[in-house]
């Protein structure tokens, strides 16, 4: 580092320190003062109570002034929370950048949010502003960014990154790639928590280009364990957020997730990127509420087919998580399904419809219609035969529809559900699996309408390959709007997905596919070890060197891991998770160790702050940990395919180091290969 440019950059780092104090004591200033107005407001009324009449235009004025002060108050108080926030590190990286139309380059210090100075000229700029997509491309001269008037062309000259704690400036570096450069490895190398964290400071050119797309076209990312895929959603969040702030809110996006531990996570980014809560669900939370039926949930049935794995439960996810289960479940949607319908004469007094009236009306004009809508088309002809005041059509369009539903042979969903099993082959259900929400979801849709309030703008899916093509029809029939899908197919832990599942899905949902092939989430050895276990390389590594993967044999698995946490006592601040297969191997390493038993256990339902769990892989998708155990990996309990992939998820889970204990023959899994 240059000396003098230190001290410079000094200087100017203490002035934008300067400048967020005195913006932070305004906003305060101005709540005070909105305070005190709204005080003055509320002892007027109280003054007054009997003088201001109920309803006239001086109290709905007085309600009026006060409304505003106070929502102006929360936008205050949100302003005063970011510069505190962003006080800490007023800016992480520095671009200059010379328009072709200019004779000088400009400098931009970029941050989490807006610095302005009392001119309005801006100390430090918005990561989210059109001209800071230059600082995340990877090079310096010739660039151009674009903005609402367009293209701007010119110049990059010099691209810089600074580490600043405490209030005070440690370093900068000056680089020419983002990609691997010291701050990204001194990133990476942190402790983690149990919680991912937001990486707007190492954001790389190919997570840019996801952040910052313009166009809403539907989306598949199909990204590598370890390639930023959820802190990605979370930025273009942010992003759509700033971008089109007076056409997005934050509750127009809706974001669903596998779990509440995603849910979790984006509790604490989105809020640190500056922005409000979004609407966070589960498929479970959904479907409790569109389909009033008890139903076995993904989780119990991942603790029943990991645990028992046997050949019927294969069979029967492979069937109905197939494309052609979806296409024949259409074809019975679009035609079988309508013949439960029985038509029938009806007779109101001198009022007769005939049965082949409401035969033609079903079967031919309304054909290409959904049968909830032939039902309302039929309800509003029976009621506009009565001629009746308007005042009363509802209640007769109601009754209507009851005594048209009655001339079906059946609307049970189970019922109709097994029907269509039956046609294929299929063994019919008595209670609701997993993979059978989805189906008789699309029953329902199909028969009577999901009434739904779950509306959206657009809509984020987290662990795409969590799902099925009937959940992704069904995903298109709730929200007409853009969906953007997240995931990696090599992480699917109930079936084995090949590259051209990709294909098929993204001719399905009209979406384009996008790849993140790079990891960035553990060290060089792990990634090639857990590359190891799937086979084939599936991802290319950031270059940060650590601990080897260690192999242990041991007699006893609870002394193993004692021994291990042992070792590693003295990093305090080190996560460390114990990924079991199943919940039984939990409970008997539990009775096995006093100190085991007091780590926490990591369930679907919610994630932790403790440095110490233990958890399953369906349960540790999506979080990290310093360090991974991983007992019982031997050749018995981890032999097939699905074995593979859930031997790949824990791998991927660790940062820094990663140990296997075994009693027996390691998996043929973990075995080297020439």
């Amino acid at each position: 580092m240059d000396k003098k440019i230190l001290e410079k950059e000094k200087i100017y780092l203490t002035s934008v320190f300067d400048k967020i104090d005195k913006l932070k004591d305004k906003n305060l200033k101005k709540i005070k003062q909105n305070k005190e107005k709204i005080n003055y407001y509320k002892n007027f009324f109280a003054e007054n109570f009997y003088d201001i009449k109920t309803g006239s235009d001086e109290l709905a004025d007085l309600n009026l002034q006060i409304e505003n002060l106070e929502n102006q108050n929360l936008l205050f108080q949100k302003e005063a929370n970011r510069l505190t926030k962003q006080k800490k590190s007023p800016y992480f990286g520095r671009f200059d950048f010379k328009q072709d139309s200019e004779n000088e380059s400009k400098k931009y210090y970029i941050g989490l949010g807006l610095v302005q100075d009392e001119n309005n000229e801006n100390l430090v700029y918005d990561w989210r502003a059109d001209v800071c997509s230059l600082y995340y491309d990877d090079h310096i001269g010739k660039n151009k960014y674009t903005c609402l008037n367009g293209d701007v062309s010119g110049e990059v000259t010099l691209k810089r990154q600074y580490k600043i704690e405490n209030d005070k400036l440690i370093y900068y570096i000056d680089s020419n790639l983002i990609i691997d450069d010291d701050i990204l490895m001194e990133t990476l190398s942190k402790n983690a928590s149990s919680k991912m964290h937001e990486i707007v400071s190492t954001i790389q050119k190919e997570q840019n280009v996801l952040i910052r797309a313009e166009d809403f076209e539907n989306t598949i990312v199909q990204g590598v364990a370890g390639s930023g895929k959820t802190s990605i959603a979370m930025h273009r969040v942010s992003y759509l957020l700033y971008k089109y702030r007076n056409q997005l809110k934050s509750e127009d996006i809706l974001i669903l997730s596998p779990s509440e531990i995603f849910a979790d996570y984006i509790n604490e980014v989105l809020p640190s990127l500056g922005e409000e809560k979004t609407f966070t669900t589960t498929f479970s939370e959904i479907a409790k509420r569109l389909l009033g039926q008890e139903f076995e949930t993904r989780e119990e049935m991942l603790e029943r087919v990991i645990g028992k794995q046997s050949q019927k439960d294969f069979e029967n996810i492979a069937i109905k998580s197939s494309f052609e289960f979806l296409n024949e479940l259409k074809k019975f949607l679009n035609k079988n399904i309508c013949n439960l319908f029985i038509p029938k004469s009806m007779i109101f007094g001198d009022i007769v419809i005939s049965k082949d009236e409401i035969s033609d009306i079903y079967f031919n004009r309304l054909k290409n219609l959904p049968i909830y809508k032939r039902v309302d088309v039929l309800a509003e002809f029976i009621t506009d035969k009565f001629h009746i005041p308007r005042s009363r059509h509802a209640d007769l369009q109601k009754r209507a529809k009851k005594l048209l539903y009655n001339k079906f042979i059946t609307t049970d969903l189970i019922k109709i559900y097994n029907l269509f099993l039956q046609s294929q082959g299929i063994e019919e259900i008595e209670k609701i699996g997993a993979y059978d929400i989805a189906p008789i979801l699309l029953i329902k849709e199909n028969l009577l309408s999901l009434k739904n309030n779950f509306d959206a703008k657009y809509v984020i899916v987290d662990e795409m390959q969590d799902y099925t093509p009937c959940h992704f029809y069904l995903f298109d029939k709730i929200w007409k709007c853009s969906k953007l899908y997240l995931g990696d197919i090599n992480q699917s832990i109930d079936r084995t997905l090949p590259q051209s599942y990709l294909v098929h899905l993204a001719k399905q949902t009209k979406s384009k596919i996008k790849y993140l092939t790079k990891s960035y989430r553990s060290t060089l050895q792990i990634s090639l070890f857990a590359q190891k276990i799937l086979g084939h390389k599936i991802a290319n590594n950031v270059n940060r060197n650590g601990e080897e993967v260690e192999c242990i044999k041991t007699r006893d698995y609870a002394r193993a891991i004692e021994k291990i946490l042992e070792k590693r006592s003295e990093n305090k601040d080190e996560s460390i998770a114990i990924i079991c297969k199943t919940k039984n191997e939990i409970k008997e390493l539990q009775k096995e160790s006093q100190i085991i038993k007091k780590f926490k256990v990591l369930s679907s339902l919610k994630t932790t702050n403790s440095k110490r769990i233990i958890t399953t892989p369906a349960n540790a998708k999506g979080v990290e940990f310093d360090c991974v155990i991983i007992p019982y990996a031997t050749e018995e309990n981890y032999n097939n395919e699905l074995d593979r992939n859930l031997l790949y998820v824990s791998a991927t889970r660790a940062l820094h180091k990663l140990f296997f204990l075994t009693t027996k023959k390691p998996s043929k899994f973990l075995i080297k290969k020439n």
